[in-house]
C-alpha cells in the first residue's frame, strides 16, 4: 500500500472523524443550554413583571396607610431615609448612564440630587416626587437586574403614595 493511503487512513480520516463527533456534541450541548437559558428569561421576566405590579400597587398601599391614621408623612419620610441608608444607592446611581430616549445627563444629576435629599430626611415638592417615580420607573427598566434600581421604585412608591394621600386631605 502507498503511504499516502496508509497516512489519509490511518491519520486523516479518524482527525476529520474526532473534529465532526466533538463538533456535533458541542452544538448538541449548545443547544440545551439555549433552550435552558430561553427558559430562564421566560422566568425572569416574570418575575420583573410580578415586581412592577406590586411596585405600582404600592403608593396606594403607603396612601392608605397614611388615610387610616396608622403612618404619618414623617414616618414615611423617615421609612425612605432608612430605605436609602442601607442599599448601596451610590452604587446604582454611579453604573446609571445617560442615554438618548429617555434618560439624559440631565435626568440623572436630578435624580442624585432627589436622592441625597432623601437621604437627609427633606421632603420633595409634588412634581419633583412625580419626576423621581417616573425616572425610577425608567431605571428598573433600562437596569431590571439590579435590585437598587427597585429600591428605588419602592421609594419612589412611597413618596407618591404620601403625595396622594397629602392632597386627599
Amino acid at each position: 500500500m502507498p503511504p499516502w493511503v496508509v497516512i489519509l487512513f490511518e491519520v486523516v480520516f479518524p482527525t476529520i472523524a474526532a473534529i465532526v463527533v466533538a463538533t456535533w456534541r458541542i452544538t448538541r450541548s449548545l443547544g440545551r443550554l439555549d433552550a435552558r437559558l430561553a427558559n430562564i428569561e421566560v422566568r425572569i421576566a416574570t418575575l420583573e413583571s410580578q415586581n412592577r405590579a406590586l411596585l405600582k400597587a404600592f403608593p396606594q398601599v403607603i396612601s392608605s396607610l397614611i388615610a387610616g391614621h396608622l403612618m404619618t408623612a414623617e414616618q414615611g419620610t423617615q421609612l425612605i431615609a432608612t430605605a436609602l441608608e442601607v442599599a448601596p444607592i451610590a452604587e446604582i446611581l454611579t453604573k446609571i448612564q445617560p442615554t438618548l430616549n429617555p434618560l439624559s445627563q440631565a435626568d440623572v444629576d436630578r435624580l442624585r440630587n432627589y436622592v441625597e435629599r432623601l437621604k437627609q430626611g427633606a421632603q420633595l415638592t409634588v412634581q419633583e416626587t412625580h419626576d423621581f417615580y417616573r425616572l425610577s420607573d425608567i431605571i428598573t427598566r433600562e437596569y431590571p437586574s439590579n435590585e437598587g434600581s427597585w429600591l428605588l421604585f419602592l421609594v419612589a412608591g412611597i413618596l407618591l403614595g404620601a403625595l396622594i394621600t397629602g392632597s386627599k386631605k
